[in-house]
């Protein structure tokens, strides 16, 4: 199979889940995670970026954060063999980000900040979330407040005791990406995982999740390249046998393919403003308000200021003047003018790649 044109197209459009963006509101409807007043913030976020409005609600509706941005695959374009995260700012070639954990007690201190109108709590940005011990915590903690949790997994760590605890904790929804369905082909992206390991811990997952209704929405997402695309069709028929959600996405293929990063249909016009600005924060582990989750991979300039516990407010940095200021520039400009920016190659909420 060529993997070029309409084909490939095709599945590289499908990388921003879609049907998860209509699914989620019901889903946490029932859950009666989902109030009226995170709504109208939601509706608010919303209305302020079709307005491009120099400010936003009281607070975005998201909020991803980076627990521990270790990892236990070191996946190819990531991270080294030994797993020093890559600084993807092209102007710090050879560089390497630096690792650390968020305090448990800065986690719940922003929680309790903005959870009356939070739409859902993404604990995870770049590293393995399974690996940062007071998960299962940070996730009861989120239940007990009524905000829903999200979180992606490279599922090798995704045992029955874990599971157990995730599922107990009231972990919404779970995303395991994979990159093949045997082990030559899933470790060629995946430097660590072992496949067989991370399929029979869906299939625990799955089983405990059963047992108990169902209360997490299982999401296995494919990661397509031209070297994994002959067991797409394989991974897809485990997915319907246990009942998961399904989903296909384009990988980076740097060090794995010799092929750019597919760009065409993927790029989105240089004067687009981007949404993440008016929607959504993402928090580094040593408290950084960053716009968006790349800046956590991305060395330089960070924007939006440090929270640090009963000193700062994070409604007041979300729509304050460097807030307002990258805002406009987006507005006036789009992305051409932030390097960052200028180079990032999505559109709307979705998860990080």
């Amino acid at each position: 199979m060529s993997g070029t044109g309409s084909e490939s197209n095709r599945y590289a459009r499908r990388h921003q889940y879609r049907f998860l963006k209509f699914y989620i509101p019901f889903f946490l409807l029932k859950k009666r995670k989902l109030t009226p007043k995170k709504i109208l913030n939601a509706l608010h976020c919303y209305l302020a970026y079709f307005l491009r409005l120099k400010k936003s609600a009281p607070t975005p509706l998201m909020i991803n954060f980076e627990l521990w941005n270790e990892c236990n695959e070191s996946c190819v374009y990531c991270r080294t063999g030994q797993g020093d995260i890559y600084d993807q700012n092209p102007g710090n070639p050879g560089g390497f980000m630096p690792k650390g954990q968020m305090p448990r007690a800065l986690y719940e201190e922003i929680l309790n900040e903005v959870k009356d109108r939070l739409f859902l709590s993404v604990p995870y940005i770049n590293g393995e979330p399974l690996i940062y011990r007071p998960l299962a915590e940070i996730i009861a903690f989120s239940t007990k407040n009524r905000v829903a949790t999200m979180i992606a997994t490279n599922g090798i760590l995704l045992d029955e005791k874990r599971s157990g605890e995730l599922i107990a904790a009231g972990l919404d929804f779970i995303k395991i990406h994979v990159s093949g369905f045997t082990q030559p082909v899933h470790r060629i992206e995946h430097r660590r995982g072992d496949i067989e390991t991370v399929k029979k811990n869906i299939e625990t997952f799955v089983r405990l999740n059963q047992k108990q209704g169902n209360p997490t929405t299982v999401l296995i997402d494919y990661i397509l390249y031209e070297h994994n695309r002959h067991e797409l069709e394989l991974m897809r028929k485990f997915s319907e046998r246990l009942g998961t959600f399904f989903n296909v996405r384009p990988g980076d293929p740097r060090g794995m393919e010799q092929v750019e990063r597919p760009q065409g249909n993927l790029s989105p016009p240089l004067d687009l403003a981007c949404d993440w600005l008016w929607k959504v924060l993402s928090i580094d582990w040593d408290g950084s308000v960053l716009p968006c989750c790349d800046y956590a991979v991305w060395s330089g300039d960070r924007p939006y200021g440090k929270y640090k516990p009963g000193e700062t407010s994070l409604r007041q940095i979300w729509n304050g003047g460097k807030v307002q200021s990258m805002r406009l520039i987006h507005k006036t400009t789009g992305r051409r003018n932030i390097g960052i920016c200028s180079r990032c190659i999505r559109t709307g909420i979705a998860f990080k790649w």
